[in-house]
């Protein structure tokens, strides 16, 4: 009589473990299946491929389930990735995952050393790298004191950094690609282009007039080595003085 109560004991143990077991596995299937990630959007970008970001933002979080995720991004640390300042998670149920990324705004770069020191509309550096980004311009003739990445390049006018910005703005809008800048000792600024400098003067009401003149003369430009002048450029100028370099 003992050992069948004994036997019968076991066996209810042995069904409140696996009964266990199994509401277990249930919860942990439907879980897995409930709150699995079908879908993940990264945005932002213009500077990085999907591909790129992915291996930057899911380094250190689950990417499969929503409930890991939340659980590993609340121990992760927050993404490094060059040039990108901020980095935003949406969850939509129930599997869904949306990444925005926020780009630093830069608007141009000097060279240090071996490196491109980008450094945003206030002078600030944000970002050394060897790296040679699409579309920023190289600016020169910037005499600075220091240089240190998070802080403002020191140079005896801070007034020029709003300049540079305006006039690479202008380049974007008309659709003009130029191989560098540069900053005269009297602030005077001159852009290449191909074979051709221009004279673009110094900071005034009509520089947008002059870079739109410049987008204009393009196409008749290609090929040309020589200086274009239009640093006397305004809206009432009719000629454009144009001086072709002597073989």
């Amino acid at each position: 009589m003992e050992d069948k109560r004994r036997k019968h004991g076991k066996l209810i143990v042995l069904t409140a473990v696996l009964t266990f077991a199994a509401l277990t596995a249930a919860v942990f299937l439907f879980i897995t299946y409930k709150y699995k990630i079908t879908n993940i959007t990264i945005t932002g970008s213009d500077k990085y491929t999907y591909e790129q970001l992915y291996e930057y933002v899911f380094e250190n979080r689950n990417d499969e389930n929503i409930l890991w995720f939340r659980y590993t991004d609340g121990k992760a640390p927050k993404p490094d990735i060059p040039f990108i300042s901020q980095v935003d998670y949406t969850i939509k149920m129930p599997g869904t995952i949306e990444v925005t990324v926020y780009e630093k705004s830069i608007v141009g770069y000097v060279e240090y050393k071996d490196s491109k020191m980008y450094f945003d509309k206030d002078g600030t550096v944000v970002e050394s790298s060897t790296e040679l980004l699409d579309g920023v311009v190289k600016v020169e003739g910037l005499d600075f004191y220091s240089i240190v990445v998070h802080e403002k390049l020191q140079v005896a006018d801070m007034d020029i950094f709003p300049v540079l910005n305006d006039l690479t703005q202008y380049f974007s809008k008309y659709g003009i690609t130029v191989d560098s800048v540069k900053v005269g000792e009297d602030n005077s600024i001159s852009a290449t282009v191909g074979g051709v400098k221009v004279l673009l003067g110094q900071n005034d009401d009509n520089m947008a007039d002059k870079v739109y003149e410049l987008g204009c003369m393009l196409d008749g430009l290609k090929g040309l080595k020589g200086t274009l002048y239009l640093d006397k450029f305004d809206k009432n100028t009719s000629n454009v003085i144009f001086k072709e370099t002597e073989s």
